[in-house]
């Protein structure tokens, strides 16, 4: 039996194994360069998708012009922050006026200007007083007399200081330009006759002239500021600039026990300048009727009163000589006239002490006849007696 030696193929084994070694190597490289290879691709696809895009588009025009307004829009931030550093400034002035607007001192120099030019109280004025209280600070006023604080002021004195200090608190900056509903409540209370005038001046020259408010309620209780009040006009501006009288109603209020009821104000008082004018009209009124009747009885039975107070009143202008025979010069010599008038001014108004007359039926004919003779004498000045039925609403 033979043994024959294996032939040796190790070597072309280890080629082979080589070969498929190498063969892996590169199989393990390639997979290992393939997702980079991959991902460049990919960035080089994009790049030029986005390059082709950007080119397409117009990019760098467009990025030019963004760094452009990026520019613009920091040189108008900086504009806004100026323009808001004014504003701050500005609303901070505007605060600064509001406070000297209604700053007390401003407001009682504007009493003082007032007392001053309206009434010529110099030597009365109102100080503003600085103080503390709490930590705030706090404005008082005192009324000072001659640079001195005044002690026991009359109630005129209070009544004119509270008016001048109620006229400049509408100018303050919490009413001004708001059109407030006015309402005075008689003015003229506890002042003497000097200054009603002056009080209808302030009332006209600082609100009726100035058209401030929506409407204005003034109420009094004396004659003589009622016959001003008349004159009172307000005015309102229209679409075309043109001024407007607004109109003005009168009004009075009649109190019975706790209540109260608010009227239309009786002609005699609303249409007649004066005490004179009325009672004028009522001999006037006399002197044309005819017959007696529940309408105009009232005529006759005040006429008496009535003639007696127009006399007195118009022969003390006439004659201001204080002479007692008034009536006589007005009247002539003739002394049935003088007569007749003088028993009606005495017995018809006083009752010339007799209890008998106040219930004896008043005699129409003498009244008649009396107011007849009145009229026929201011008829021989004709431009009086003309003015006088003007102001009684009867054109001649």
């Amino acid at each position: 039996m033979s043994f024959e030696s294996p032939l040796d193929y190790s070597e072309e084994l280890l080629q082979i194994w080589k070969g498929y070694e190498e063969l892996r190597n590169r199989s393990n490289d390639f997979s290992n360069k393939l997702s980079k290879e991959q991902s460049t691709a990919k960035m080089a696809l994009l790049s030029q998708e986005i390059y082709d895009f950007c080119t397409a588009i117009g990019y760098s025009a467009i990025v030019l012009n963004i760094d452009g307004l990026k520019n613009k829009l920091d040189i108008e931030k900086k504009a806004l922050e100026n323009l808001k550093f004014e504003i701050n400034a500005k609303l901070d002035k505007i605060q600064d006026l509001k406070r000297q607007l209604n700053d007390e001192e401003k407001g009682a120099l504007r009493v003082n200007k007032y007392l001053a030019d309206f009434f010529g109280h110099e030597f009365l004025s109102l100080q503003a007083i600085e103080g503390i209280e709490n930590g705030e600070k706090k404005i008082r006023f005192e009324i000072v007399r001659g640079g001195k604080r005044a002690y026991h002021l009359s109630e005129g004195e209070c009544s004119l200081i509270a008016f001048c200090y109620f006229m400049a608190k509408l100018d303050d900056v919490n009413t001004k330009d708001s059109k407030p509903i006015i309402w005075i409540d008689d003015p003229i209370s506890s002042l003497d006759a000097n200054h009603i005038f002056f009080v209808f001046s302030l009332i006209v020259a600082e609100l009726a002239e100035k058209d401030i408010f929506e409407q204005i309620f003034v109420s009094t209780h004396n004659l003589d500021f009622l016959k001003y009040l008349r004159r009172l006009n307000s005015y309102e501006q229209q679409a075309n600039g043109r001024l407007k009288n607004s109109g003005k109603q009168y009004f009075i209020i009649n109190r019975q026990g706790h209540y109260s009821t608010i009227l239309q104000m009786p002609k005699c008082l609303k249409e007649y300048g004066t005490e004179f004018n009325y009672l004028f009209s009522c001999i006037f009124k006399c002197s044309c009727i005819a017959n007696v009747d529940d309408t105009n009885y009232e005529l006759f039975y005040n006429f008496g009163n009535n003639a007696r107070k127009f006399l007195e009143i118009y022969l003390y202008f006439k004659y201001p000589d204080y002479s007692d025979d008034k009536i006589q010069r007005f009247f002539g010599t003739d002394n049935i006239p003088p007569i007749l008038i003088d028993r009606i001014n005495n017995e018809y108004s006083h009752l010339s002490g007799s209890i008998e007359r106040a219930i004896m039926p008043v005699e129409v004919p003498e009244m008649v006849s009396a107011a007849k003779l009145i009229i026929n004498k201011l008829k021989e000045d004709p431009d009086q007696f003309s003015a006088l039925m003007n102001s009684i609403g009867i054109t001649t």
